[in-house]
């Protein structure tokens, strides 16, 4: 697969989890599914985009602007890997099938893009 089309791919996998952190300031019950949101859960969702959001746009634009530095590419990816391991591990423990398929399929985006970068 080139690596352009890989680069591609990573920014969109990127792009969607810092969206949907966004998304989840705004409506926290999407994620906790709570009939009535508390300050708590609306504390968490800020303090979830508060790093999700940068973590997503780093992800997505350090391939493009930053690839002949290809220690620091790998490592933000693997970075973003692994949070995305948790996030799935998280939706298999809430057997929720969005949050598992969503955060598998960038987990193995990012990680292919690191190991081809």
């Amino acid at each position: 697969m080139p690596i352009t089309v890989l680069q591609v791919l990573n920014a969109i996998a990127a792009t969607i989890s810092a969206m949907s952190s966004l998304l989840v300031i705004f409506r926290p019950q999407i994620m906790s599914k709570s009939q009535k949101v508390s300050a708590g859960e609306r504390f968490f969702a800020q303090m979830y985009a508060a790093r999700a959001v940068p973590l997503g746009v780093v992800t997505a634009v350090v391939p493009f602007i930053a690839a002949s530095d290809i220690t620091t590419v790998r490592l933000i990816l693997m970075a973003a890997m692994v949070v995305q391991v948790a996030d799935a591990g998280i939706g298999i423990r809430r057997r929720e099938p969005a949050m598992i398929a969503g955060p598998s399929i960038a987990t193995i985006v990012h990680g292919t893009m690191a190991w081809c970068a």
